[in-house]
């Protein structure tokens, strides 16, 4: 179908494809603050003209409930990130967007992990030359301080001394009432969705299992603590609140992954190689903590009771009493099921980024988002190229990076890994503490690389079927960096969006495969190009499904909306594009990519179908991002669920007279039909503009002040209760033998400010003063 990018009139039309305000954000933490409505519709020239703004403009009555999105806090003005740095590395900023009495109401807060408190009690000037502490713990350990400070390498940030922190900025996971929010390399946590406080860990330190024990027990041995292990698990977990009978569930949990790839960087191959042999000399194939990674575990957290009353059924609370008492984190180890590898470990080559659940089974899959050791230790060994020096001898620092962190190109196809739910209560559980128990899975090999995928509940004929993202080209865990410069003869590159990750290099595709669950075998494959609006396919919403709500008796996806970033020589280095011009398994030659910016687009994928039924061209300069499909409130009367709603999303962009200030803003479409009326909400005029961060993943709750909620978050005693028996469970058996400045971090900042959940503001304010501490009570450590 023919579109053409939107227009709005009396707009500017902006300069750039890429608004500079992907790459900056706001720290500032927000509360209740009513968002200005500008309705928009389309007139008979086809552009998109304001019918109505102001206080009195009113969104749908139809409209309600919650959106949160995530996302990470990259360059602010007051805290500029060190160089390198990809914009998906930063705390996580949780932005809640409540509709309510026809109102847009924002509300957003930092999440704030126990290591979040000790990253900024070390606060240094890191974008200086020399770091410069700049709290009195900081002043007061300076020399400690500067070796344990966390630094930004790639998709993380690591202390040498702590370990690596948890900055939960990806995902959320909303199971029945209660909110989890997700990133690949940290535990999950639960989420108070009114206050936005976070609640504590799904599972204690002790019961996950470190992307590299061996390192954690060294630095242990070296330094006397090692309490920031760094624990990689899906940004995607999965929930079921149904029975197979589809009757409701007793409080569900919910399954994720434990995992390491092992080394990853340079000479991968043979460096593993080594240490496969090391683990058979020692312990055997799959010991319970591979000393060197290298293992890929099944998750299932389920939640404590904690002494508060369920709201399900008694019958169903007397049936879970009758039973043994089961560990909250129980795991498998995935080992494959057929083949040249039978019986062999599961090694995950990439990240189990994402996984999906159906009725019978659960699928991983292998996405291109690797963490790369050379990016993660960068810091520390190529440090130094901060340094003036090389402002002056440019190419001598771009000489030193190509070689440091040299491109590992994600692989050309993508691969699942799919585990029969009935195993689940055939083969034996364990704990992190015991000997492995292991799990068949079957491997299937798609013929292009991921993004993301979604899969029906239904499993009809035993058949799965998934809808993914291809996103040919594009390697997302490579950003522009100021040692990058234009392909010759292109449209400019973008220097100044240091950070922002790099562009597509091909053609991307949205697919629907069906596959026999028996053999895994693929029956048929539907493939989608367009050559204006399939480009870099990104992140995607659908209507709810019954694993979702219990309420909800669908079980297929039928209608499932996109968003593609487009294509633009503003995000495609010459380094990025010298890697990809020879490579295999290209849709287009890359002498035929072409020369004009292709659009960002939403747009409705029939599943049915498989025809692209409905889309929406961002004009350049916009930004889009996290989707999320909102239900009506309205009754059905007919008409199809999939479509009976509202799309919402962020739209990050800058202000037309200044284009260093960001004008950021919330946009929201009737999911049946793009053409229709268009509400953006954005800051009101007395207020500064919003600067969102480039936010990701979504989720939406029709409450979030329910009856349970209110017994599980309401008494703010209650939440400092939790937090304090997790944070302690957590750290006190590994800082037996800490240094006494470790104890000294954790007891006089770490856990008294996370049980207070002190806002960042106030935690910074307190950390100045001589009097910073806030202690626990001796009874209670």
């Amino acid at each position: 179908m023919k579109q053409r990018q939107a227009r709005f009139v009396g707009e500017h039309c902006r300069k750039n494809f890429v608004p500079r305000s992907v790459i900056k954000t706001s720290r500032k933490e927000i509360t209740d603050l009513p968002l200005t409505v500008r309705k928009y519709v389309k007139n008979a020239q086809g552009d998109w003209e304001i019918s109505s703004e102001g206080d009195a403009v009113e969104l749908p009555t139809e409209l309600r409930g919650y959106y949160f999105v995530v996302g990470a806090l990259f360059q602010s003005d007051n805290r500029p990130q060190e160089d390198g740095t990809p914009l998906y590395t930063g705390d996580g900023m949780i932005y809640r967007l409540g509709f309510n009495h026809h109102k847009a109401i924002l509300k957003t807060r930092i999440t704030k992990t126990p290591c979040y408190y000790a990253d900024i009690a070390m606060t240094g000037a890191s974008d200086n030359t020399v770091w410069k502490p700049e709290t009195t713990f900081s002043k007061r350990h300076w020399l400690w301080s500067y070796f344990a400070s966390f630094r930004n390498g790639g998709p993380s940030r690591m202390s040498l001394l702590l370990g690596g922190r948890n900055q939960l900025n990806t995902a959320f996971l909303r199971i029945g009432n209660r909110l989890i929010v997700t990133i690949d390399a940290g535990r999950p946590y639960e989420v108070d969705p009114n206050s936005l406080e976070l609640i504590a860990p799904t599972g204690s330190t002790d019961q996950w299992i470190g992307i590299l024990p061996i390192v954690s027990v060294l630095v242990a041995k070296l330094t006397g603590s090692y309490p920031f292990d760094v624990y990689i698990n899906s940004a995607h977990p999965v929930a079921d609140v149904t029975k197979a009978d589809g009757t409701t569930a007793s409080e569900p949990g919910f399954f994720t992954t434990n995992y390491s790839a092992g080394y990853n960087g340079l000479y991968r191959r043979p460096v593993n190689w080594i240490f496969d042999q090391i683990n058979k000399l020692l312990k055997g194939r799959a010991n319970v903590k591979e000393q060197f990674g290298r293992f890929t575990d099944l998750v299932y957290y389920r939640f404590p009771n904690r002494g508060l009353e369920s709201n399900y059924q008694e019958e169903a609370r007397n049936d879970e009493a009758n039973k043994p008492e089961e560990p909250l984190l129980k795991r498998w180890r995935l080992v494959y099921k057929d083949g040249p590898q039978k019986d062999q470990p599961v090694v995950v080559e990439q990240s189990l980024h994402q996984i999906a659940i159906t009725e019978r089974f659960i699928i991983f899959a292998d996405i291109a988002f690797k963490m790369e050791f050379s990016q993660i230790f960068s810091p520390f060994f190529v440090g130094f190229l901060k340094l003036n020096i090389f402002k002056k001898y440019w190419s001598l620092g771009a000489w030193i990076r190509a070689k440091f962190l040299r491109d590992i190109m994600p692989l050309p196809k993508g691969i699942l890994y799919v585990v029969d739910r009935a195993d689940l209560e055939e083969y034996d559980f364990c704990t992190a503490n015991e000997p492995p128990k292991f799990l068949p899975a079957n491997q299937i090999i798609l013929p292009y690389e991921i993004s993301h995928f979604a899969a029906d509940y239904s499993n009809a004929e035993g058949k799965i079927t998934l809808h993914v993202g291809h996103p040919n080209g594009w390697d997302v865990t490579q950003w522009i960096t100021r040692y990058d410069s234009s392909v010759p003869g292109k449209p400019s590159f973008r220097s100044d969006l240091e950070g922002m990750q790099v562009g597509t290099t091909d053609l991307g595709a949205l697919a629907k495969y069906v596959i026999n669950g028996s053999n895994s075998e693929i029956e048929t494959i539907q493939v989608i190009r367009d050559a204006e609006i399939t480009w870099s396919p990104s992140i995607y919403t659908h209507s709810e499904l019954c694993r979702d709500d219990i309420n909800n008796k669908e079980t297929r996806v039928k209608n499932i909306y996109w968003i593609t970033w487009g294509f633009s020589w503003e995000l495609v280095p010459q380094q990025i594009y010298d890697v990809y011009k020879s490579r295999g398994h290209r849709v287009l030659p890359i002498e035929n990519l072409p020369d004009q910016d292709k659009p960002l687009t939403l747009l409705r994928l029939d599943t049915q179908t498989m025809t692209i039924a409905d889309s929406f061209q961002f004009p350049s300069g916009y930004f889009a991002s996290s989707p999320q499909f909102v239900p009506s409130s309205d009754p059905l009367n007919g008409e199809d669920s999939s479509r009976h709603g509202f799309i919402v999303c962020t739209v990050l962009s800058d202000n037309p007279s200044n284009e260093k200030e960001s004008c950021d803003e919330f946009w929201v479409f009737n999911a049946d039909d793009f053409h229709k009326p268009i509400y953006r909400l954005s800051a009101p005029s007395a207020h500064q503009p919003l600067n969102l961060a480039l936010t990701l993943h979504t989720t939406w709750m029709e409450d979030i002040h329910g009856e349970s909620q209110q017994q599980r978050y309401a008494d703010i005693n209650v939440r400092r209760k939790l937090r304090r028996e997790s944070v302690q469970q957590d750290y006190e058996s590994r800082l037996k033998k800490a240094k006494l400045v470790t104890r000294k971090l954790f007891d006089e900042i770490v856990y008294g400010y996370f049980v207070e959940q002190i806002s960042e503001v106030k935690a910074m304010k307190r950390l100045q003063k001589k009097d910073y501490q806030i202690k626990l009570p001796e009874d209670t450590i």
